[in-house]
C-alpha cells in the first residue's frame, strides 16, 4: 500500500485517536486560547533551512498531518511530519496540544500511539525533532519516549516581548537557555532523535 494511503488511516490510543488533518481543523486550531506559560511565544522559532540543504538531504516538500481527538471527538492537538527523507526513512516531528489539554498525559499518549504507526506500518526508521530547551515539559515527554539529545542550536529571538521576562528574578532558572547580546538574544533549541531500534527495544 502506498504511503499516501497509509497516512489516511485513523490511529487509536486509549484516550485519544489520530485522524487525517482537515481544512476545518486549521480554523479550529486558530481559536485555541493562547498559552500562558512564560516564553511560550518562543517555542516555535523556525529552523534556518536553505534550498541547498533540502536538495543535499533528499527531502521532499510533502507534509502529512493528523488531528488528535479526545474521547469526545474534540480536536485537541496536531501531529505532523515534514522534511521527509525517503532515502533514509526519516522525517521531522511537529506536535502541538491545546492549552486546556496539556499536563494530562494526552500528548505523550498520542505521540506513543503515533510512533507505533510511524515505525510500523509507515515504515520509517528514524524520527527527528527540535524543541526549545526551556520547554521542560516537552523535553521530558520526549525523553520518556526514549528520544535522545543530539546537539544544540541557537536561534535568534528577534524582538519578541517575552525576552524582557529574563529581567524578572522569578524566571532566573531560564537564563541558561538564552544568550543575550548587545543586538540580539539567542534561544537554545535541542535537536533530538529516536530510531526504530530504540523504540522497539524500550522497556
Amino acid at each position: 500500500m502506498a504511503k499516501e494511503e497509509m497516512t489516511g488511516r485513523v490511529i487509536h490510543g486509549k484516550r485519544v485517536r489520530l485522524r487525517p488533518w482537515q481544512r476545518r481543523d486549521t480554523l479550529a486550531q486558530e481559536l485555541w486560547p493562547r498559552y500562558t506559560e512564560p516564553f511560550s511565544t518562543l517555542w516555535n522559532i523556525p529552523r534556518t533551512i536553505s534550498f541547498d540543504d533540502e536538495v543535499r538531504s533528499g527531502w521532499i516538500s510533502q507534509r502529512y498531518a493528523w488531528a488528535i481527538e479526545d474521547t469526545y471527538q474534540r480536536m485537541i492537538g496536531r501531529i505532523s511530519l515534514r522534511e521527509i527523507d525517503v532515502h533514509h526513512g526519516s522525517a521531522r516531528l511537529g506536535i502541538s496540544l491545546s492549552q486546556h489539554h496539556v499536563s494530562q498525559g494526552l500528548g505523550t499518549e498520542a505521540l506513543a500511539a503515533f510512533l507505533d504507526y510511524y515505525f510500523g506500518p509507515l515504515g520509517y526508521s528514524t524520527m527527528l525533532l527540535d524543541v526549545a530547551a526551556f520547554n521542560v515539559r516537552a523535553v521530558r515527554c520526549y525523553e520518556r519516549l526514549h528520544f535522545e539529545y543530539v546537539e544544540s542550536e541557537w536561534r535568534g529571538a528577534g524582538r519578541d516581548p517575552s525576552i524582557y521576562l529574563l529581567d524578572d528574578p522569578r524566571y532566573k532558572e531560564y537564563a541558561s537557555f538564552f544568550r543575550r547580546g548587545r543586538f540580539e538574544t539567542m534561544v537554545e533549541f535541542y535537536e533530538m532523535m529516536l530510531t526504530r531500534e530504540a523504540w522497539e527495544s524500550r522497556p
